[in-house]
């Protein structure tokens, strides 16, 4: 009997398997797609339906609403220069620059023409034509201030690149459209800020108070960023408290928020506000590797600008305390010579006269409270207390010896000369290095960086052309050296150094020798205290450092 093989279930399984394997893929992509197609529904509708979701995006409607009316766009207007006339004299490439490709945004003047004639004292001494039309000169941003018509904006918007001379004219425009000339009333180049006024209906903006700032605290910024008006950016506070950040240059007042929102050129003078509507700072600068945002911008804080502006608006001018006295920082191991653990900032001098000198403050006091608040650096202090009025008593706690003490200060006005560090010309001829190295048994200062120095004379004073102290000129510092890295150089005088007998006190010093040999009592390695003077125009300031020697690490 013939056996028939059927294979009808091999073939349909076969076939199946064939099947699967065409349309699978495809299959599966479909499966998948309509499965994210379906998550996709799910995630929007969520999102639509969100309560949490609507209540912040109206937040931050509300939020521009309600500052918008109360930021302005300011326009500077000037009018063209006339350029010295100088006799075949050819004009330098920074000159041409300027005038021709223009870098700034600034209108260039147009050059001189050689046959055009004016009558002596013309002008009658004005460093411009009255009679040229005024030109769009630089542009920033504003906000109300007050009722009258008081509006605030960066000094740096409506002057000069002086920071003294006042615009021609400044146009002020409102979020509505409507203009306005608007008249300085009052700037403070030492913090950035002016105050402007305008006629007509205002609307100024809520202000916070200093306990609403802290790091993270969500921000907006305000302003007109390369001319684009009425903008508006949206960040953190990254941080608060930022000083010595040399934006403003001279003797100025630093104490800036740090926020990531984003301020380019033209926010300057905008408010930055908080998620209220509140303005907390007045956007001033950025820190840029572009010229543009990079992530990085700085506001002055309100409690800063609110003292600033009513002295303005009320006096016309700025007034602020001042102890009269020399300050520096003070680290840890700088304190530890003096037996303080823990912060303050170090007296390197009361000025003569003074109201720290009359209340009996002394240098090498270290101020740790001002009126019961901590003080931690030398720019927080002088700020502190440039913040209250001249006539103002503030109580000052220090260090000294060992032990805590108080002193009623009664503050006097502020000067408003600044210190530079520049040293005359003169007496740094004077005191090239010397063909004679130190004496032998001067290793130690060898070995800190002073490689030259020698008795400080009143003759080499005279021929200096500076005022005799007592002291050890420095003529060499060695490059890199810990001399170098604290501050030392060519025509630093070495006044004082710690006694080996009580670190508390300093001994004056007289001598080279003196020098050499007080400073063959200490141990280097836990580092000397030496008082050191510095010359500048306005005479010789002070300051105290600790010279230790390098460590491996």
């Amino acid at each position: 009997m013939v056996k028939v093989r059927w294979y009808g279930p091999t073939i349909v399984l076969l076939m199946t398997v064939l099947t699967i394997m065409v349309a699978g893929p495809s299959l599966s992509q479909k499966i998948a797609h309509a499965s994210k197609s379906e998550e996709i529904r799910l995630v929007q509708q969520s999102l639509e339906n969100s309560s949490t979701l609507a209540q912040l995006s109206q937040a931050f409607r509300d939020v521009a609403s309600t500052v918008k009316p109360s930021v302005v766009s300011i326009q500077v207007l000037q009018r063209s220069r006339r350029a010295p006339t100088r006799k075949n004299a050819p004009m330098g490439p920074e000159e041409l620059f300027e005038r021709w490709f223009n870098p700034h945004g600034r209108i260039p003047q147009s050059p001189p023409n050689p046959h055009q004639q004016i009558e002596p004292n013309a002008n009658k001494g004005e460093s411009y034509d009255q009679y040229n039309p005024l030109r769009p000169f630089g542009s920033g941003s504003g906000w109300v201030y007050a009722k009258g018509g008081y509006i605030l904006t960066n000094n740096h918007v409506v002057t000069q690149r002086d920071g003294k001379t006042p615009a021609d004219e400044i146009k002020v425009k409102f979020s509505d459209g409507r203009e306005r000339i608007a008249t300085i009333v009052g700037t403070d180049p030492k913090t950035d800020i002016a105050v402007l006024k305008v006629d007509g209906p205002v609307h100024p903006a809520k202000l916070a108070t200093e306990e609403t700032i802290a790091q993270g605290d969500m921000v907006f910024a305000f302003g007109s960023p390369f001319g684009i008006e009425f903008s508006m950016s949206q960040g953190i506070i990254s941080a608060t408290n930022r000083r010595n950040l040399q934006i403003i240059s001279g003797d100025g007042f630093e104490d800036f928020i740090q926020t990531d929102a984003a301020i380019n050129p033209g926010n300057s003078g905008g408010p930055l506000t908080n998620i209220y509507g509140h303005v907390v700072g007045m956007n001033t600068a950025i820190a840029s590797r572009t010229g543009a945002f990079n992530g990085i911008g700085f506001a002055i804080p309100i409690t800063m600008v609110q003292s600033i502006a009513d002295q303005l608006i009320h006096n016309g001018s700025v007034e602020r305390g001042f102890l009269g006295i020399g300050i520096q920082d003070l680290d840890s191991k700088l304190a530890k010579t003096y037996g303080l653990e823990g912060k303050g900032v170090l007296i390197t001098k009361p000025l003569p006269g003074s109201p720290a000198e009359k209340a009996g403050l002394l240098a090498n006091d270290i101020i740790t409270e001002v009126q019961g608040r901590q003080v931690k650096t030398a720019d927080a202090l002088k700020n502190f207390v440039a913040s209250h009025r001249p006539g103002k008593t503030l109580n000052v706690k220090v260090f000294r010896n060992g032990e805590y003490l108080d002193f009623d200060v009664t503050i006097a006005k502020r000067p408003d000369n600044a210190t530079t560090m520049n040293m005359n010309d003169e007496m740094q001829e004077q005191l090239a290095p010397a063909e004679v190295p130190l004496a032998a048994g001067i290793e130690t200062l060898k070995k800190l960086g002073i490689e030259q120095a020698q008795t400080f004379t009143p003759e080499i004073a005279k021929n200096g052309k500076v005022g005799f102290i007592p002291g050890v000129v420095i003529q060499g510092v060695r490059t890199g050296s810990e001399a170098q890295r604290k501050g030392l150089r060519a025509g630093s005088i070495i006044t004082h150094i710690m006694s080996s007998e009580n670190n508390f006190k300093d001994l004056q010093v007289t001598s080279l020798k003196m020098l050499s040999e007080e400073i063959t009592k200490h141990n280097i390695d836990d580092g000397v205290r030496i008082r050191v003077s510095h010359h500048t125009r306005n005479g010789w300031i002070q300051v105290i450092v600790l010279l230790e020697l390098p460590h491996n690490e």
